[in-house]
């Protein structure tokens, strides 16, 4: 095995790392994959199902679902459960 990289990685070589960014960021979200932000950790595989808007108290945010319950709507229409996350904890997931 030789260490000259484009004999490892061949074409294109090696796809650049994704850095996900603030959904504050990005001017549409709805369908596309996040990562939330919580005091416990970063959850994957969630789906922004709104675009930002502001809730009843002021507070901007974007209905969020896990991506199952995304594709299940998707699929066969049944109504899924969102829920509201501030912008500033939802980062689009590539």
């Amino acid at each position: 095995m030789t260490d000259n990289p484009e004999v490892r990685h061949p074409w294109f070589g090696r796809p650049p790392a994704i850095q996900p960014w603030p959904a504050a960021d990005e001017p549409t979200l709805c369908g596309k994959r996040v990562i939330l932000s919580t005091p416990e950790g970063f959850v994957y595989d969630m789906r922004a199902v709104s675009e930002r808007h502001l809730d009843r108290r002021g507070r901007e945010v974007i209905e969020i679902m896990t991506e199952q319950d995304y594709f299940r709507w998707m699929w066969t229409g049944e109504s899924p459960h969102a829920e509201p996350w501030s912008t500033h904890l939802v980062w689009i997931d590539r």
